[in-house]
């Protein structure tokens, strides 16, 4: 990786590199308030050691649960940091955005509960509205702020909980997982391997920290001992182009993001062309956490190409929480990679027969990689049989980076069967250790292509047809600009005894236009590469639309909004073909 000695912990990676090179830069944190500044190995020693001293002085001991409401800064690096070093098990929580206040409350009084946390980590703006709706003490980074002492030895063990990860609810109620030191060491190394990463890197994030994939950033730089630039998302959400003139600055080389992250870019380097960019120190561009599609990816490289852009500095990835963060990860020697496939093979059949990229019926399944390094995948049949090349079944996973389980619910076992919590107890793994994903896919040369979640799929009079493609497939056909404007789901019809087509559009793509007309063309247009038809229409806000907090859509909320009425929709359903 870098030529360092494997450390078992990210802490121990830490105290490594502050003992070899205290005076290296580890951080350039980008706060809120678009301040930089510049934290040593040595500083970020000193701000643990207080936070350790503040958390004893505050009676928090080893394995106790802290939730941390904190925006990307100096503070967050001190607590989460602090927590790690001494035992105790942070929970990151996003920060409540524009909606209702008491429904954030009695969201993080149900993480609370659920976590068995015994405090609240927050700003001091956020404090106040917070403490009177919450069980546990609300306090300030200030609190934890202890008298400066040397720093002893860290309790954190491979064995031993380094923070617990909330999925992302986007086909449920989303669940904590159990993410052990030793599953992030391994995760981290893993990732290290497939990217060839190098002591000469420098990362560049200004993911959100209740992510995993900006949570994990953190300790990749630890334990590759790199520079880290990590910037609050706020900055990025205000002026997009940051986060390139970011890397440009501090000569970055690697720097993860959304898919929707690069379509941002794009639309606005369209608008508006950077000026003065240089990416061509960008190595890496790890491309997940949503799926990844050819037009974003081939925009973006026509976007920043002329800017120092490699063709292979874009990389479709695949990854989850049950497994720390990354499962697979393409080929960083060579550009993606799309396979051509007929769709209605996919539908009715489950099976990626390649097709000709002309092919009306053609669709695109992006290519995200094999397996990281260390860790072993299939994708098997419903009865857990291994299935051929070109065969879509779900895809499983194994190795030292899969979780032992999810915490118990405060309904269940307490929190703190939590330590104990193993793969029978909660149903992650299987007999043989292998993480069912719930997600479908197919290999091929031993590469993996991702096609969607296994509840979210719509079957139709027996075809499973996957959301995702379907999506994709409208907003080209309404060649709409922004993306996601249409989501997806299966309704099941009682009348036909199978589900239907249900189409929410973002209402925005009907500006100046015909809806029935829109409708019309879609309808035609998904029967003839599909052979979907009875499709109904619901022109919606898109502020309407469930989502996660990382902003994916939540069909399955979706769908109940369908179910019970309440979309309130202007429904337009195209007459039935009679195709089958």
């Amino acid at each position: 990786m870098t030529g360092r000695r494997p450390a078992a912990t990210v802490v121990d990676a830490l105290l490594d590199s502050a003992a070899r090179t205290p005076d290296r830069t580890a951080f350039q944190v980008v706060e809120r308030s678009q301040d930089t500044f510049a934290l040593s190995y040595a500083d970020v020693c000193r701000l643990i050691a207080r936070t350790v001293s503040g958390l004893t002085a505050q009676g928090i001991d080893a394995a106790d649960r802290v939730i941390l409401v904190l925006p990307t800064s100096r503070d967050f690096l001190s607590v989460y940091l602090g927590c790690l070093h001494a035992g105790v098990v942070p929970v990151v929580a996003a920060e409540p955005t524009t909606g209702s206040m008491a429904r954030y409350c009695a969201h993080l009084g149900r993480l609370v509960a659920h976590a068995g946390a015994v405090r609240v980590v927050t700003t001091d703006e956020l404090a106040g509205a917070l403490a009177p709706s919450l069980p546990v003490p609300v306090i300030t980074p200030d609190a934890l702020r202890g008298a400066q002492a040397p720093l002893g030895a860290p309790r954190a063990t491979p064995d031993s909980l380094a923070h617990l990860q909330a999925t992302s609810g986007s086909t449920g109620a989303p669940k904590l997982a159990v993410i052990r030191h030793g599953n992030l060491v391994a995760n981290v190394r893993a990732i290290a391997e497939a990217i060839r990463g190098t002591a000469d890197d420098t990362l560049v994030s200004w993911l959100p920290l209740f992510h995993d994939m900006g949570l994990v950033g953190i300790s990749y730089a630890l334990h590759a001992g790199i520079p880290m630039v990590l910037a609050d998302p706020l900055n990025f959400l205000r002026n997009p182009m940051s986060w390139l003139h970011w890397i440009s600055r501090y000569r970055g080389t690697l720097s993860p993001a959304p898919s929707s992250a690069f379509h941002i870019c794009a639309r606005v380097a369209g608008k508006r062309p950077p000026e003065g960019l240089d990416l061509s120190t960008w190595r890496v561009a790890l491309c997940g956490a949503e799926p990844v599609h050819e037009a974003t990816l081939r925009a973006f490289q026509a976007a920043f190409g002329p800017f120092g852009l490699s063709e292979t500095t874009l990389r479709p990835v695949y990854g989850l929480a049950e497994a720390t963060l990354a499962v697979t990860i393409s080929d960083v020697t060579r550009p993606y990679t799309v396979d051509r496939v007929d769709a209605e093979a996919v539908a009715a059949r489950g099976y990626a027969e390649p097709r000709a990229a002309g092919d009306p019926r053609t669709t695109g399944m992006m290519c995200v990689g094999p397996v990281v390094p260390g860790h072993t995948l299939r994708v098997v049949d419903p009865d857990g049989k291994p299935l051929p090349d070109r065969v879509i079944g779900e895809i499983e996973v194994a190795g030292p980076s899969v979780i032992d389980g999810y915490l118990p619910g405060p309904g269940g076992a307490t929190a703190d069967a939590a330590e104990g919590a193993t793969a029978a107890e909660d149903g992650v793994r299987g007999p043989d250790g292998h993480l069912r994903t719930g997600d479908l896919g197919y290999r091929l040369d031993g590469e993996l292509y991702v096609t969607g979640r296994s509840k979210d799929i719509v079957i139709i009079a027996g075809r499973n047809y996957v959301p995702d493609q379907v999506e994709r497939f409208v907003e080209a056909v309404l060649q709409s600009p922004r993306t996601p404007a249409v989501v997806a789901v299966g309704v099941r019809d009682a009348t036909l005894h199978t589900e239907q087509l249900h189409l929410l559009l973002d209402e925005r793509l009907a500006q100046g236009r015909d809806r029935q007309d829109l409708t019309g063309r879609v309808s035609h247009a998904l029967d003839e590469t599909f052979g979907i038809n009875g499709v109904t229409y619901h022109w919606v806000p898109r502020a309407r639309l469930p989502r996660t907090t990382s902003g994916k859509i939540q069909r399955h909320l979706c769908r109940r909004m369908i179910e019970d009425g309440t979309i309130d929709a202007h429904r337009a359903t195209a007459p039935l073909s009679g195709r089958a």
